[in-house]
């Protein structure tokens, strides 16, 4: 009640009024519109290549539960999405600097978060791991530790037998665009995907030519699309 007095004094009855119809407004679009545009890109992990390697004062590790106040402390992944990610069964990879975390990425081995999909998650195909949420905090920028830290994950997935990596970027980040055609992906498919009032649609793209390695990866998306 003192809170709400507090804002009444400060802005006005009309004022109120108006941050509410700003709030609700945004939730409806929230609830009622999303578009999202992304690209699909995949790779075998034997051609994710780096020719760089960390500073000495950098190192990366597979985490866990204990790390994840260090990941959200650094603005990399929120508490609630990692451990629900851990739930998953996903695997939590982290450069860090003694206490503090510089990048993360996360790695889906049999399904993986994609709102096209029923009920936000997607099954991998066989053989097949998701690279997602890849971050580097903004003090790390400009130091190339993402495609590092990808091509240390990948040589371990292919010894572990996968054969194939994906990944998606938002098509307006042309940064981060770059940098994963840059560490060995190529591009296989474009994803729109548009929800009004409750009812989606989904449209894929197969880009340039389709290698072997995308077939698998393909099929998946045009399922959803279907």
């Amino acid at each position: 009640m003192d809170r709400i007095q507090r804002v009444l004094r400060q802005h006005g009855l009309s004022g109120c009024l108006i941050i509410a119809m700003r709030y609700l407004t945004r939730y409806l679009l929230t609830v009622l519109y999303q578009h999202e545009r992304h690209i699909w890109y995949v790779a075998t992990p034997s051609s994710i290549k780096s020719g760089n390697i960390l500073s000495t004062e950098l190192k990366l590790q597979r985490a866990g539960p204990e790390h994840l106040d260090m990941i959200a402390q650094s603005n990399l992944c929120g508490r609630s999405s990692a451990a629900r990610y851990l739930a998953a069964g996903a695997d939590l990879w982290v450069v860090r600097e003694t206490e503090r975390a510089a990048f993360c990425c996360w790695i889906f081995r049999t399904r993986t978060p994609t709102v096209a999909a029923r009920g936000g998650w997607k099954i991998l195909p066989p053989d097949t791991v998701c690279l997602e949420a890849s971050i580097t905090g903004s003090n790390y920028r400009g130091r190339g530790i993402a495609p590092i830290a990808w091509a240390s994950i990948a040589e371990g997935l292919q010894q572990e037998g996968v054969r194939t990596i994906i990944t998606k970027v938002e098509t307006g980040n042309i940064a981060s665009r770059r940098a994963v055609l840059k560490a060995g992906f190529h591009e296989a498919a474009l994803m729109d995907f548009l929800k009004i009032a409750g009812v989606s649609r989904v449209r894929v793209v197969s880009l340039g030519e389709i290698r072997e390695e995308d077939r698998d990866v393909l099929i998946d998306l045009h399922t959803l699309a279907a």
